[in-house]
């Protein structure tokens, strides 16, 4: 990631079928100062993700998906007021009890107008 995140004019990044293959990914502050989409999925290592406040400032799409060790999305993701949509696909459930209303993450996410979840599964 730290070579990714430098590129000033990249919009669109989908990272999937092992294309990262650690088990914690880090966005530092100032990192993909142009990305409009973020894709993670098949992620298979990936336990871990981190967010520093002013990383990707203009984001707009975020999707993940397969990345079953993921346990949580990051506190930072609450700093990235341009996000218009988040969706949640192949995720277990207790992913998504955190995110909505009432759940221990939900002040991540508040601020996005469309959250979807799709083909959820109880772990």
């Amino acid at each position: 990631m730290p070579t990714l995140e430098k590129l000033p004019n990249l919009r669109i990044l989908k990272l999937d079928h092992g294309a990262f293959t650690g088990k914690k990914m880090v966005c530092s502050a100032e990192c993909f100062p142009k990305l409009d989409s973020l894709t993670l999925g098949w992620l298979e290592n990936l336990e871990e993700w981190t967010v520093d406040e002013g990383a990707m400032p203009t984001l707009r799409h975020l999707e993940i998906g397969h990345c079953r060790k993921l346990k949580m999305l990051p506190d930072g993701l609450r700093f990235i007021t341009t996000l218009r949509q988040l969706k949640i696909e192949m995720m277990p459930m207790a992913f998504k009890d955190k995110l909505v209303e009432g759940g221990e993450d939900f002040f991540k996410v508040q601020h996005v107008p469309s959250i979807i979840f799709l083909n959820l599964y109880e772990k």
